[in-house]
Protein backbone atom coordinates (compact mmCIF):
# COMPACT_ATOMS: atom_id res chain seq x y z
CA UNK A 1 0.00 0.00 0.00
CA UNK A 2 0.96 3.27 -0.75
CA UNK A 3 2.11 5.60 2.42
CA UNK A 4 -0.26 8.91 2.42
CA UNK A 5 0.84 11.39 4.89
CA UNK A 6 -2.73 12.36 6.54
CA UNK A 7 -3.41 15.83 7.14
CA UNK A 8 -3.92 17.00 10.58
CA UNK A 9 -7.10 18.88 11.01
CA UNK A 10 -6.46 22.53 13.14
CA UNK A 11 -8.10 22.02 16.60
CA UNK A 12 -9.90 25.09 16.28
CA UNK A 13 -11.52 23.47 12.88
CA UNK A 14 -12.87 20.36 14.40
CA UNK A 15 -14.10 22.25 17.87
CA UNK A 16 -14.51 25.29 16.95
CA UNK A 17 -17.93 26.38 18.57
CA UNK A 18 -18.07 23.03 19.75
CA UNK A 19 -19.33 24.45 23.25
CA UNK A 20 -22.10 26.36 22.17
CA UNK A 21 -23.22 24.70 18.89
CA UNK A 22 -23.44 21.47 21.92
CA UNK A 23 -24.83 23.79 24.95
CA UNK A 24 -28.49 23.58 23.22
CA UNK A 25 -28.31 19.95 21.84
CA UNK A 26 -26.38 18.22 24.44
CA UNK A 27 -26.93 20.01 27.96
CA UNK A 28 -30.05 19.20 28.50
CA UNK A 29 -30.74 15.82 29.05
CA UNK A 30 -32.90 13.86 26.94
CA UNK A 31 -36.36 13.74 27.74
CA UNK A 32 -37.47 9.88 28.18
CA UNK A 33 -38.22 7.89 25.52
CA UNK A 34 -41.67 7.99 27.01
CA UNK A 35 -42.39 11.20 25.10
CA UNK A 36 -41.12 9.88 21.98
CA UNK A 37 -43.17 6.58 21.41
CA UNK A 38 -45.79 7.68 18.65
CA UNK A 39 -48.98 6.20 20.25
CA UNK A 40 -50.91 6.27 23.45
CA UNK A 41 -50.66 2.57 24.04
CA UNK A 42 -47.41 2.53 23.64
CA UNK A 43 -46.74 4.72 26.34
CA UNK A 44 -48.75 2.91 28.68
CA UNK A 45 -48.69 -0.79 27.58
CA UNK A 46 -45.02 -0.51 27.60
CA UNK A 47 -44.69 1.91 30.16
CA UNK A 48 -42.55 -0.36 32.97
CA UNK A 49 -40.22 -1.70 29.74
CA UNK A 50 -39.58 2.00 28.56
CA UNK A 51 -38.58 2.94 32.13
CA UNK A 52 -36.13 0.49 32.43
CA UNK A 53 -34.51 2.29 29.09
CA UNK A 54 -34.84 5.78 30.69
CA UNK A 55 -32.91 3.62 33.47
CA UNK A 56 -30.68 2.75 31.07
CA UNK A 57 -30.05 5.78 29.59
CA UNK A 58 -29.17 7.66 32.98
CA UNK A 59 -27.09 4.85 33.70
CA UNK A 60 -25.04 5.22 30.56
CA UNK A 61 -25.34 9.36 30.33
CA UNK A 62 -24.40 9.07 26.32
CA UNK A 63 -24.92 12.44 25.52
CA UNK A 64 -22.19 13.26 28.28
CA UNK A 65 -19.64 10.13 27.03
CA UNK A 66 -20.13 11.83 23.22
CA UNK A 67 -19.04 15.21 25.31
CA UNK A 68 -16.15 13.94 26.46
CA UNK A 69 -15.39 12.11 23.06
CA UNK A 70 -15.74 14.99 20.75
CA UNK A 71 -13.76 17.34 22.77
CA UNK A 72 -10.58 15.32 23.73
CA UNK A 73 -7.36 16.19 22.17
CA UNK A 74 -6.95 13.05 19.68
CA UNK A 75 -4.84 13.38 16.74
CA UNK A 76 -5.09 10.00 15.23
CA UNK A 77 -9.31 10.82 14.83
CA UNK A 78 -8.18 14.53 13.37
CA UNK A 79 -6.25 13.00 10.36
CA UNK A 80 -8.42 10.35 9.76
CA UNK A 81 -10.71 12.94 9.01
CA UNK A 82 -8.55 14.84 7.12
CA UNK A 83 -8.25 12.16 5.12
CA UNK A 84 -11.71 11.50 4.77
CA UNK A 85 -12.20 14.97 3.58
CA UNK A 86 -9.80 14.79 1.18
CA UNK A 87 -10.91 11.69 -0.26
CA UNK A 88 -14.51 13.32 -0.45
CA UNK A 89 -13.28 16.65 -3.03
CA UNK A 90 -10.70 14.86 -4.73
CA UNK A 91 -12.63 11.36 -5.66
CA UNK A 92 -15.86 10.40 -3.64
CA UNK A 93 -18.27 13.51 -4.59
CA UNK A 94 -17.45 12.94 -8.68
CA UNK A 95 -18.15 8.92 -7.81
CA UNK A 96 -21.72 10.13 -6.21
CA UNK A 97 -22.32 12.70 -8.84
CA UNK A 98 -21.51 9.99 -11.45
CA UNK A 99 -24.02 7.40 -9.89
CA UNK A 100 -26.47 9.85 -9.48
CA UNK A 101 -26.47 10.84 -13.34
CA UNK A 102 -26.67 7.13 -14.11
CA UNK A 103 -30.22 6.29 -12.11
CA UNK A 104 -30.77 2.49 -11.92
CA UNK A 105 -33.84 0.92 -9.95
CA UNK A 106 -33.34 -1.44 -7.46
CA UNK A 107 -32.27 -5.28 -8.35
CA UNK A 108 -30.69 -3.68 -11.74
CA UNK A 109 -27.91 -1.50 -10.49
CA UNK A 110 -25.25 -2.95 -12.46
CA UNK A 111 -23.29 0.02 -13.79
CA UNK A 112 -23.20 1.03 -10.01
CA UNK A 113 -22.22 -1.63 -8.99
CA UNK A 114 -19.56 -2.45 -11.54
CA UNK A 115 -18.18 0.78 -10.85
CA UNK A 116 -18.07 1.04 -7.39
CA UNK A 117 -16.38 -2.53 -7.24
CA UNK A 118 -13.61 -1.49 -9.52
CA UNK A 119 -13.18 1.53 -7.01
CA UNK A 120 -12.60 -1.03 -4.39
CA UNK A 121 -10.42 -3.52 -6.12
CA UNK A 122 -8.06 -0.88 -7.51
CA UNK A 123 -7.51 -0.05 -3.21
CA UNK A 124 -6.77 -3.80 -2.53
CA UNK A 125 -9.77 -5.15 -1.32
CA UNK A 126 -11.73 -8.31 -2.17
CA UNK A 127 -14.70 -8.23 -3.06
CA UNK A 128 -17.36 -10.69 -3.71
CA UNK A 129 -20.27 -9.78 -5.86
CA UNK A 130 -23.72 -11.78 -5.74
CA UNK A 131 -23.67 -12.40 -2.00
CA UNK A 132 -26.82 -14.19 -0.59
CA UNK A 133 -28.23 -14.92 -4.21
CA UNK A 134 -28.67 -11.52 -4.84
CA UNK A 135 -27.23 -10.56 -8.35
CA UNK A 136 -26.19 -6.60 -7.49
CA UNK A 137 -25.18 -7.13 -3.87
CA UNK A 138 -21.56 -7.49 -2.97
CA UNK A 139 -19.52 -7.67 0.18
CA UNK A 140 -15.70 -5.73 0.35
CA UNK A 141 -13.30 -6.72 2.50
CA UNK A 142 -10.00 -4.94 3.95
CA UNK A 143 -7.87 -7.08 5.97
CA UNK A 144 -5.31 -4.51 8.48
CA UNK A 145 -1.62 -5.84 7.17
CA UNK A 146 -1.31 -6.07 11.51
CA UNK A 147 -3.95 -8.99 10.82
CA UNK A 148 -7.71 -9.76 11.48
CA UNK A 149 -7.65 -10.05 15.57
CA UNK A 150 -9.49 -7.03 15.87
CA UNK A 151 -12.96 -5.12 15.72
CA UNK A 152 -14.83 -5.72 12.19
CA UNK A 153 -16.07 -2.75 11.15
CA UNK A 154 -19.24 -2.59 8.74
CA UNK A 155 -20.35 -0.17 6.49
CA UNK A 156 -23.06 -0.16 4.78
CA UNK A 157 -24.07 1.68 0.86
CA UNK A 158 -27.04 1.38 -1.17
CA UNK A 159 -27.29 2.78 -4.70
CA UNK A 160 -30.74 2.18 -5.83
CA UNK A 161 -32.61 5.10 -7.25
CA UNK A 162 -36.56 5.73 -7.02
CA UNK A 163 -39.12 5.15 -9.96
CA UNK A 164 -42.05 7.84 -11.12
CA UNK A 165 -43.55 8.17 -14.02
CA UNK A 166 -40.38 10.22 -15.64
CA UNK A 167 -38.12 7.72 -14.91
CA UNK A 168 -35.60 6.84 -12.18
CA UNK A 169 -34.26 9.18 -10.47
CA UNK A 170 -31.89 9.91 -7.15
CA UNK A 171 -34.53 11.59 -5.21
CA UNK A 172 -33.04 10.00 -1.94
CA UNK A 173 -29.65 10.47 -2.32
CA UNK A 174 -28.57 6.75 -2.51
CA UNK A 175 -26.42 7.78 -5.17
CA UNK A 176 -23.81 9.05 -2.28
CA UNK A 177 -24.39 6.44 0.41
CA UNK A 178 -21.29 4.07 -0.72
CA UNK A 179 -18.95 7.12 -1.97
CA UNK A 180 -19.62 8.29 1.87
CA UNK A 181 -18.96 5.14 3.13
CA UNK A 182 -15.79 4.33 0.67
CA UNK A 183 -14.04 7.63 1.91
CA UNK A 184 -14.71 6.89 5.78
CA UNK A 185 -13.16 3.38 5.17
CA UNK A 186 -10.27 4.00 3.14
CA UNK A 187 -9.43 6.84 5.13
CA UNK A 188 -9.44 4.42 8.31
CA UNK A 189 -7.63 1.32 6.31
CA UNK A 190 -4.71 4.13 5.78
CA UNK A 191 -4.77 4.90 9.40
CA UNK A 192 -4.73 1.29 10.21
CA UNK A 193 -2.13 0.35 8.18
CA UNK A 194 0.13 3.29 9.04
CA UNK A 195 -0.34 2.86 12.86
CA UNK A 196 0.02 -1.28 12.93
CA UNK A 197 -3.97 -1.62 13.94
CA UNK A 198 -5.69 -4.43 13.58
CA UNK A 199 -9.07 -5.68 12.54
CA UNK A 200 -11.49 -5.38 9.28
CA UNK A 201 -13.30 -3.20 7.69
CA UNK A 202 -16.21 -4.57 5.27
CA UNK A 203 -18.30 -2.69 3.26
CA UNK A 204 -21.91 -4.41 2.29
CA UNK A 205 -23.18 -3.74 -1.20
CA UNK A 206 -26.95 -3.50 -0.51
CA UNK A 207 -29.53 -3.50 -3.37
CA UNK A 208 -32.96 -2.68 -3.69
CA UNK A 209 -33.72 -0.85 -0.62
CA UNK A 210 -36.99 1.10 -1.93
CA UNK A 211 -38.15 -2.14 -3.66
CA UNK A 212 -39.43 -5.41 -1.70
CA UNK A 213 -38.59 -7.87 -0.53
CA UNK A 214 -35.95 -6.24 2.14
CA UNK A 215 -32.64 -7.12 0.37
CA UNK A 216 -30.92 -6.88 3.97
CA UNK A 217 -32.71 -9.38 5.60
CA UNK A 218 -32.03 -11.43 2.39
CA UNK A 219 -28.26 -10.97 3.51
CA UNK A 220 -28.67 -11.56 6.98
CA UNK A 221 -30.65 -14.41 7.02
CA UNK A 222 -27.81 -15.72 4.27
CA UNK A 223 -25.28 -14.69 6.98
CA UNK A 224 -23.89 -12.24 5.46
CA UNK A 225 -23.58 -9.41 8.30
CA UNK A 226 -22.43 -12.37 10.52
CA UNK A 227 -19.36 -11.51 12.77
CA UNK A 228 -19.73 -7.56 12.31
CA UNK A 229 -18.83 -5.57 15.71
CA UNK A 230 -20.50 -2.42 14.79
CA UNK A 231 -22.43 -1.14 11.50
CA UNK A 232 -22.47 2.25 10.15
CA UNK A 233 -24.46 3.92 7.53
CA UNK A 234 -25.95 7.27 6.48
CA UNK A 235 -28.73 8.59 4.88
CA UNK A 236 -29.89 11.82 2.85
CA UNK A 237 -31.91 13.86 4.92
CA UNK A 238 -33.33 17.27 5.57
CA UNK A 239 -32.43 17.95 9.02
CA UNK A 240 -29.52 16.81 11.43
CA UNK A 241 -30.70 14.95 14.04
CA UNK A 242 -30.91 11.84 16.42
CA UNK A 243 -33.17 9.95 17.45
CA UNK A 244 -34.19 8.57 20.91
CA UNK A 245 -32.92 4.91 22.48
CA UNK A 246 -35.35 2.59 22.24
CA UNK A 247 -37.61 0.60 19.49
CA UNK A 248 -38.93 1.70 16.49
CA UNK A 249 -38.40 2.10 12.30
CA UNK A 250 -37.65 5.67 10.34
CA UNK A 251 -40.51 4.66 8.23
CA UNK A 252 -42.77 2.97 10.49
CA UNK A 253 -43.52 -1.02 10.18
CA UNK A 254 -44.19 -2.19 7.06
CA UNK A 255 -45.99 -5.20 5.49
CA UNK A 256 -45.71 -5.30 1.59
CA UNK A 257 -48.16 -7.25 0.08
CA UNK A 258 -49.21 -7.57 -3.16
CA UNK A 259 -53.44 -8.70 -3.64
CA UNK A 260 -53.36 -10.30 -7.32
CA UNK A 261 -57.50 -10.98 -8.56
CA UNK A 262 -58.03 -13.46 -11.01
CA UNK A 263 -60.91 -13.78 -13.10
CA UNK A 264 -62.34 -15.03 -16.52
CA UNK A 265 -62.31 -13.06 -19.91
CA UNK A 266 -64.34 -12.94 -22.34
CA UNK A 267 -65.47 -9.67 -25.16
CA UNK A 268 -67.13 -6.64 -23.21
CA UNK A 269 -70.11 -7.19 -25.91
CA UNK A 270 -70.83 -10.36 -23.54
CA UNK A 271 -69.22 -9.56 -20.42
CA UNK A 272 -71.52 -11.62 -18.86
CA UNK A 273 -69.52 -14.51 -19.69
CA UNK A 274 -66.66 -13.31 -17.64
CA UNK A 275 -65.47 -12.27 -14.30
CA UNK A 276 -63.53 -9.24 -14.08
CA UNK A 277 -60.66 -9.06 -11.88
CA UNK A 278 -60.39 -4.87 -12.31
CA UNK A 279 -63.48 -4.91 -11.07
CA UNK A 280 -62.96 -6.83 -8.06
CA UNK A 281 -59.75 -4.64 -7.89
CA UNK A 282 -61.33 -1.53 -7.51
CA UNK A 283 -64.02 -2.81 -4.99
CA UNK A 284 -61.28 -3.87 -2.70
CA UNK A 285 -59.41 -0.67 -3.49
CA UNK A 286 -62.87 0.90 -2.12
CA UNK A 287 -63.15 -1.61 1.01
CA UNK A 288 -59.67 -0.16 2.28
CA UNK A 289 -60.85 3.48 2.19
CA UNK A 290 -63.76 2.28 4.26
CA UNK A 291 -62.04 0.51 6.68
CA UNK A 292 -59.91 3.93 7.54
CA UNK A 293 -62.61 5.13 9.98
CA UNK A 294 -62.16 1.31 11.71
CA UNK A 295 -58.41 1.24 12.49
CA UNK A 296 -56.15 3.55 14.57
CA UNK A 297 -55.12 7.14 12.93
CA UNK A 298 -51.66 6.26 13.13
CA UNK A 299 -51.81 3.23 10.00
CA UNK A 300 -50.99 4.48 7.04
CA UNK A 301 -51.95 2.38 3.66
CA UNK A 302 -50.53 3.51 0.40
CA UNK A 303 -51.58 1.43 -2.50
CA UNK A 304 -51.12 1.39 -6.81
CA UNK A 305 -53.07 -0.76 -9.11
CA UNK A 306 -50.00 -1.64 -11.38
CA UNK A 307 -52.15 -4.36 -13.33
CA UNK A 308 -55.57 -3.80 -14.52
CA UNK A 309 -55.94 -6.16 -17.61
CA UNK A 310 -55.14 -5.56 -21.38
CA UNK A 311 -57.44 -3.83 -23.48
CA UNK A 312 -61.10 -2.11 -23.01
CA UNK A 313 -63.06 -4.25 -25.30
CA UNK A 314 -61.53 -7.27 -23.50
CA UNK A 315 -63.06 -8.45 -19.47
CA UNK A 316 -59.82 -8.25 -16.98
CA UNK A 317 -58.60 -11.59 -16.07
CA UNK A 318 -56.20 -10.24 -13.89
CA UNK A 319 -55.31 -7.08 -11.94
CA UNK A 320 -53.12 -6.10 -9.38
CA UNK A 321 -53.04 -3.95 -6.27
CA UNK A 322 -49.85 -3.68 -4.48
CA UNK A 323 -50.13 -1.87 -1.01
CA UNK A 324 -47.61 -1.00 1.64
CA UNK A 325 -49.51 -0.80 5.06
CA UNK A 326 -47.84 0.78 7.59
CA UNK A 327 -47.94 1.24 12.03
CA UNK A 328 -45.71 2.30 14.39
CA UNK A 329 -46.03 -0.89 16.06
CA UNK A 330 -45.46 -4.43 14.32
CA UNK A 331 -48.79 -6.00 16.82
CA UNK A 332 -51.33 -3.53 15.35
CA UNK A 333 -49.98 -3.67 11.90
CA UNK A 334 -50.70 -7.51 11.89
CA UNK A 335 -54.65 -6.14 12.50
CA UNK A 336 -54.63 -3.89 9.87
CA UNK A 337 -53.15 -6.94 7.33
CA UNK A 338 -55.92 -9.32 8.10
CA UNK A 339 -58.73 -6.67 7.95
CA UNK A 340 -57.46 -5.73 4.42
CA UNK A 341 -57.11 -9.66 3.55
CA UNK A 342 -60.56 -10.47 4.65
CA UNK A 343 -61.76 -7.56 2.49
CA UNK A 344 -60.14 -8.90 -0.45
CA UNK A 345 -61.31 -11.95 0.23
CA UNK A 346 -64.89 -10.36 0.30
CA UNK A 347 -63.86 -8.66 -3.12
CA UNK A 348 -63.13 -11.46 -4.73
CA UNK A 349 -66.67 -13.02 -3.33
CA UNK A 350 -68.54 -10.43 -4.36
CA UNK A 351 -67.09 -10.35 -8.23
CA UNK A 352 -66.53 -14.09 -8.37
CA UNK A 353 -63.50 -14.13 -8.85
CA UNK A 354 -60.45 -15.09 -7.16
CA UNK A 355 -57.85 -13.28 -4.76
CA UNK A 356 -53.97 -14.44 -4.21
CA UNK A 357 -52.24 -12.75 -1.39
CA UNK A 358 -48.48 -12.27 -2.01
CA UNK A 359 -46.58 -10.64 1.75
CA UNK A 360 -43.77 -9.87 0.15
CA UNK A 361 -41.72 -8.00 2.27
CA UNK A 362 -41.29 -7.05 6.42
CA UNK A 363 -40.01 -3.92 7.80
CA UNK A 364 -39.60 -4.33 11.62
CA UNK A 365 -38.74 -2.30 14.67
CA UNK A 366 -35.02 -1.58 15.25
CA UNK A 367 -32.97 -1.18 17.89
CA UNK A 368 -32.15 2.46 18.36
CA UNK A 369 -28.88 3.22 20.77
CA UNK A 370 -28.24 6.22 22.82
CA UNK A 371 -24.79 5.71 22.75
CA UNK A 372 -24.19 5.86 19.45
CA UNK A 373 -27.21 8.06 18.45
CA UNK A 374 -25.41 10.85 20.98
CA UNK A 375 -22.06 10.48 19.56
CA UNK A 376 -23.33 10.73 15.94
CA UNK A 377 -25.09 13.86 16.69
CA UNK A 378 -22.14 15.21 18.60
CA UNK A 379 -19.51 14.67 15.83
CA UNK A 380 -22.12 16.17 13.22
CA UNK A 381 -22.50 19.32 14.90
CA UNK A 382 -19.39 19.80 15.92
CA UNK A 383 -18.77 19.21 12.40
CA UNK A 384 -20.65 21.96 11.11
CA UNK A 385 -23.84 20.32 10.20
CA UNK A 386 -26.62 22.71 9.31
CA UNK A 387 -30.22 22.52 9.78
CA UNK A 388 -29.52 20.99 13.47
CA UNK A 389 -32.97 19.46 15.12
CA UNK A 390 -31.99 19.73 19.13
CA UNK A 391 -35.13 17.08 19.88
CA UNK A 392 -34.43 13.70 19.64
CA UNK A 393 -36.81 11.81 17.50
CA UNK A 394 -38.65 8.48 17.60
CA UNK A 395 -36.58 5.78 18.37
CA UNK A 396 -35.24 4.22 14.54
CA UNK A 397 -32.74 1.22 14.10
CA UNK A 398 -29.84 2.02 12.20
CA UNK A 399 -31.51 1.12 9.04
CA UNK A 400 -34.72 0.15 7.70
CA UNK A 401 -35.06 -3.58 8.26
CA UNK A 402 -34.83 -3.92 12.32
CA UNK A 403 -34.15 -7.37 12.38
CA UNK A 404 -30.70 -6.76 11.78
CA UNK A 405 -30.05 -4.40 13.93
CA UNK A 406 -31.20 -6.87 16.75
CA UNK A 407 -28.36 -8.98 15.93
CA UNK A 408 -25.66 -6.30 15.32
CA UNK A 409 -25.57 -2.61 16.88
CA UNK A 410 -25.00 0.16 14.63
CA UNK A 411 -25.88 4.01 13.55
CA UNK A 412 -27.80 5.39 10.73
CA UNK A 413 -25.71 8.75 10.28
CA UNK A 414 -28.22 11.70 10.03
CA UNK A 415 -26.66 15.07 8.34
CA UNK A 416 -28.48 17.61 6.52
CA UNK A 417 -27.95 17.03 2.98
CA UNK A 418 -31.39 18.65 1.04
CA UNK A 419 -33.82 21.22 1.75
CA UNK A 420 -36.50 19.20 -0.25
CA UNK A 421 -38.56 16.37 0.89
CA UNK A 422 -37.41 12.71 0.25
CA UNK A 423 -38.35 10.93 -2.61
CA UNK A 424 -38.42 14.49 -4.97
CA UNK A 425 -36.70 16.02 -7.74
CA UNK A 426 -35.75 18.35 -5.74
CA UNK A 427 -33.69 16.60 -3.15
CA UNK A 428 -31.98 15.32 -6.56
CA UNK A 429 -31.45 18.53 -7.43
CA UNK A 430 -29.69 19.06 -4.32
CA UNK A 431 -27.80 16.10 -4.66
CA UNK A 432 -25.64 17.91 -7.50
CA UNK A 433 -25.13 21.56 -5.11
CA UNK A 434 -23.56 22.93 -2.71
CA UNK A 435 -25.78 21.78 -0.29
CA UNK A 436 -25.91 18.14 -0.53
CA UNK A 437 -21.95 17.71 -1.03
CA UNK A 438 -21.05 19.30 2.02
CA UNK A 439 -23.90 17.30 3.71
CA UNK A 440 -22.46 14.01 2.40
CA UNK A 441 -18.69 14.93 3.42
CA UNK A 442 -19.93 15.96 6.71
CA UNK A 443 -21.84 12.48 7.19
CA UNK A 444 -18.38 10.83 6.29
CA UNK A 445 -16.14 12.62 8.42
CA UNK A 446 -18.80 11.37 11.16
CA UNK A 447 -18.94 8.27 10.59
CA UNK A 448 -15.00 7.85 10.41
CA UNK A 449 -15.14 9.50 13.25
CA UNK A 450 -17.39 7.14 15.30
CA UNK A 451 -15.29 3.96 13.89
CA UNK A 452 -12.23 5.41 14.60
CA UNK A 453 -13.66 5.64 18.79
CA UNK A 454 -15.44 2.72 18.36
CA UNK A 455 -11.91 0.98 17.29
CA UNK A 456 -9.87 2.58 19.58
CA UNK A 457 -11.45 3.23 23.27
CA UNK A 458 -12.39 0.33 24.84
CA UNK A 459 -15.12 2.01 27.29
CA UNK A 460 -17.20 2.87 23.92
CA UNK A 461 -17.25 -0.32 22.94
CA UNK A 462 -18.21 -1.66 25.98
CA UNK A 463 -21.12 0.80 26.67
CA UNK A 464 -22.44 0.13 23.16
CA UNK A 465 -22.71 -3.65 23.62
CA UNK A 466 -24.03 -3.31 26.55
CA UNK A 467 -26.96 -1.18 25.77
CA UNK A 468 -27.25 -3.12 22.84
CA UNK A 469 -27.78 -6.22 24.97
CA UNK A 470 -29.92 -4.70 27.31
CA UNK A 471 -32.64 -3.35 24.86
CA UNK A 472 -32.31 -6.61 22.53
CA UNK A 473 -33.31 -8.34 25.71
CA UNK A 474 -36.28 -6.08 26.14
CA UNK A 475 -37.54 -6.20 22.86
CA UNK A 476 -39.63 -9.15 22.79
CA UNK A 477 -41.68 -8.21 26.05
CA UNK A 478 -42.25 -4.81 24.64
CA UNK A 479 -44.53 -6.27 21.78
CA UNK A 480 -45.72 -8.65 24.48
CA UNK A 481 -47.13 -6.02 26.13
CA UNK A 482 -48.62 -4.51 23.27
CA UNK A 483 -50.04 -8.18 22.15
CA UNK A 484 -51.94 -7.55 25.65
CA UNK A 485 -53.10 -4.09 24.99
CA UNK A 486 -54.32 -5.02 21.54
CA UNK A 487 -56.21 -7.92 22.59
CA UNK A 488 -59.92 -6.80 23.11
CA UNK A 489 -59.25 -4.66 20.35
CA UNK A 490 -58.63 -6.72 17.85
CA UNK A 491 -60.88 -9.79 18.78
CA UNK A 492 -63.39 -7.26 18.36
CA UNK A 493 -66.19 -8.72 15.76
CA UNK A 494 -64.77 -12.38 16.08
CA UNK A 495 -61.30 -11.38 14.65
Amino acid sequence: MIRRVPRPVPRPALVAGLASALAGALGLAAPPSLAAQTTATERAAAREILAEIDALQVRLAPADAARRLVERDAPGRDAVVARTRELWDTEMEALSDWIGRHPEVGWDEHQAVDTLTAVLRDRGWTVEVGVAGLETAFVATWTSPAGADGPLLGLIGEYDALRDADGPFHGDQHNAQTPIAMATAFALAEHMADEGMPGRLRIYGTPAEEVGPPAKVIMHEAGVFDGADLIVRSHGVTATGRAQAGFGSCCLNINEVKYTFLGTPSHQMSSWFGRNALEAAVHFYTLVDGLRSTLRPEASIQGVIPEGGEAPNVVPQRAVVDYYIRYPDPVYLEHVNAMMDAAARGAAMATGTTVEIDRYGEYRDGISLGTLQELSFAYATALGAGAVNPEPGRPSGWEETGVVTEDIPGIGVSVFSSRAANHTRGMLDDTFGEVGHTGFRIAAETMASILYDFATRPELREAVQDEHSVLAGLLGAYHDALRAAYADEIGAGGR
